[in-house]
């Protein structure tokens, strides 16, 4: 399957920046292995471990080059191994210098590690041209110094905080909009306010999705959140309703950590919501 789609005047190129396998008893541990079992296409060949990729999205789009998301950084984490996103982009076509915007669906550290880079003993933002752009309320919520400081947390001081007084950052509201094309969707439950992007051209549309779902089982299993989400109520209501959604208006989907690329759809089979990639 290609990296690279196109809706309307909108490209959209999924770049990987990692992918990790770990037991799915660890990611949903109240889920039995008897509910597991329909969606063994989805584990490994003994049925105990899962894949999720962490991918990024560049958008090209009114004349500007997004980057939705920024993996893991290379930071030499205990438990998360070091991305590859600058090389992903280089791939595509892309330089730092290149990227007009980051948008952050969320702030956790698959997603925002990469937006600074090592600079002597500090931090410097990776993209040196680009306006950083958060929703206040995921912005106020992380960099609050309780929260920054917390053990687990240290991903917010390297690669969050040093950006404060160097980058262009833009703290935005729920109705946010990225020219004519680019669209805020809040999905909170999984982060605070963490939210969706909708991408619209040309009479088609597509939308990343974040964290919304890590994997396809959980576009059936809309109650399945994962140990990850801050608020799991409300992460599984978030997720019903852009599932319903998705499936009412078939935008394309561009999910982070399905199998890579990540592009798909939403569709109903005997009564079921499923995720179907799209073909080669």
């Amino acid at each position: 399957m290609s990296n690279v789609v196109k809706v309307g005047n909108v490209e959209i190129v999924s770049v990987l920046d990692a992918s990790m396998t770990a037991p799915w008893s660890a990611l949903f541990p109240n889920i039995t292995q008897d509910a597991m079992e329909p969606y063994r296409e989805h584990l490994s060949a003994d049925g105990a471990q899962i894949t999720i990729s962490i991918s990024s999205f560049i958008v090209r789009a009114g004349g500007k080059t997004i980057l939705v998301d920024t993996g893991l950084g290379a930071k030499n984490r205990a438990f998360f191994s070091n991305g590859r996103l600058p090389e992903a982009l280089a791939e595509n076509g892309v330089a730092p210098g290149d990227v007009d915007v980051v948008l952050a669906t969320h702030i956790h550290v698959d997603h925002v590690g990469g937006h600074t880079t090592s600079k002597g003993e500090g931090f410097a933002p990776a993209f040196p041209k680009a306006k950083y752009v958060f929703t206040r309320a995921e912005w106020d919520h992380w960099t609050a110094p309780a929260i920054a400081n917390a053990p687990g947390n240290e991903y917010v001081v390297d690669s969050v905080l040093p950006l404060q007084g160097v980058a262009d950052i833009e703290l935005v509201d729920n109705e946010y909009r990225l020219g004519d094309q680019v669209t805020l969707i809040p999905t909170p439950g999984h982060t605070p306010a963490h939210t969706s992007f909708l991408i619209t051209s040309a009479g088609e549309s597509a939308v990343i999705l974040g964290d919304v779902a890590h994997t396809p089982m959980q576009v059936t299993e809309t109650g399945w959140s994962p140990v990850f989400d801050f608020n799991p109520v409300q992460s599984a209501e978030s997720r019903e309703k852009l599932m319903d959604r998705l499936e009412k208006e078939q935008p394309l989907l561009a999910a982070g950590h399905f199998p890579y690329p990540g592009f798909g759809r939403v569709v109903r089979v005997d009564g079921k919501r499923f995720w179907r990639g799209l073909a080669s």
